[in-house]
């Protein structure tokens, strides 16, 4: 009788430990591995830290059934070139660089927001001659790359201006610290670039005073998911289920900025002040992490709970930015936001209590 319970337990216990090992197995085959393209060859205390290194340390990217990679790309047109081949899923991309590929024809969708300012501009050091864009006709002006959305909001300016690219030089410096070494070494005399970039240059010992933008960039918006048309249409639940888990780490940086910082350490110890927590590059870390939030959640709100689906772009919102691409000349043709943007995916993406992110 003994015997015979011994060997049932024994037999339950096997089937226990099948089951786990089904179970785990069951959950490894569903996992979805994702790639996401970076608009950047180099980690900066970007989006990558609120989109990407948070959910992914707090393993929310996990409990949404993804494992999801990343691949830097030398701007928005490398990370969209990256997408278009198949050697990324999701791309982030500045809208402008969205909309040309789509005029030439390229099969990728914009599916959800990141940012809701734009976040670009041209700087020049205190006391220069150059006070408007139009000043910069004969000058040597910095670009990220140019691949990059800063080389496509420095050519936006300038034919505002009545300016063509062919009246300055353009110049790739790359962007924060590399840009600031560019300005000190003379090597030009303006820089287009992204806030939380002019942030790191001032960190560097560079001042610069940005002129002022056209009008027309007050309601536009720069970096934003896209995917291929394919994606959209064989796996709209995994882009999704990525763009909530990032969402949730936007959240979460907005009301745990320091612990944001700690888990964006843990993932890219490249960052300054990861050896040092404590120290003042970590501070100016933070600093430069915090401008770039502030481009990704409403002006002047920072209680979440009142977000509502903000980063669900308005059709309004995407004329303006339709429009001011095609006067620009980033486009042919005058593209609708039904041509460039499918934002069929966000109420499942906000499916999320904002008040409950921790």
């Amino acid at each position: 009788m003994r015997g015979t319970f011994v060997r049932r337990r024994h037999i339950v216990r096997i089937a226990a430990s099948l089951g786990l090992c089904l179970g785990l197995q069951a959950q490894a085959q569903q996992e979805k591995t994702l790639t996401l393209a970076l608009a950047r060859n180099a980690i900066t205390p970007g989006e990558e830290t609120f989109t990407y290194a948070v959910p992914k340390q707090m393993g929310w990217f996990k409990r949404e059934g993804l494992s999801v990679g990343l691949l830097k790309a030398n701007g928005s047109t490398a990370a969209l070139q990256a997408v278009a081949s198949g050697s990324a899923d999701i791309a982030y991309a500045s809208s402008l660089s969205i909309a040309a590929a789509i005029d030439k024809g390229v099969p990728v969708k914009a599916f959800a927001g990141i940012t809701v300012q734009w976040p670009y501009f041209i700087g020049v050091p205190p006391g220069s001659a150059i006070k408007k864009i139009a000043d910069l006709k004969g000058k040597r002006v910095g670009v990220i790359s140019l691949a990059s959305a800063s080389y496509a909001d420095l050519r936006a300016n300038l034919k505002i201006a009545g300016l063509t690219e062919a009246d300055v030089s353009v110049v790739p410096v790359g962007a924060g610290a590399r840009a600031a070494a560019a300005l000190k070494a003379n090597e030009v005399d303006a820089i287009d670039s992204y806030s939380d970039s002019f942030t790191v240059m001032q960190q560097n010992g560079v001042n610069l005073t940005l002129l002022p933008r056209p009008p027309q960039m007050a309601r536009l918006f720069s970096v934003t998911m896209v995917t291929s048309a394919a994606m959209l249409k064989s796996n709209p639940d995994a882009l999704a289920r990525f763009a909530r888990a990032a969402y949730q780490g936007i959240v979460y940086t907005q009301q745990n900025p320091e612990a944001a910082l700690k888990l964006s350490f843990q993932e890219f110890p490249e960052l300054a002040g990861s050896a040092n927590p404590g120290g003042p590059d970590a501070k100016n870390t933070l600093a430069a992490m915090k401008i770039a939030l502030g481009d990704s959640i409403p002006s002047g709100n920072a209680d979440p709970k009142t977000w509502g689906h903000w980063l669900d772009i308005d059709a309004t919102r995407w004329e303006a930015l339709l429009a001011f691409a095609h006067e620009t000349g980033q486009t042919e043709k005058r593209l609708t936001p039904a041509q460039v943007w499918d934002g069929s995916l966000m109420k499942t993406i906000f499916d999320f209590d904002l008040g409950k992110v921790r």
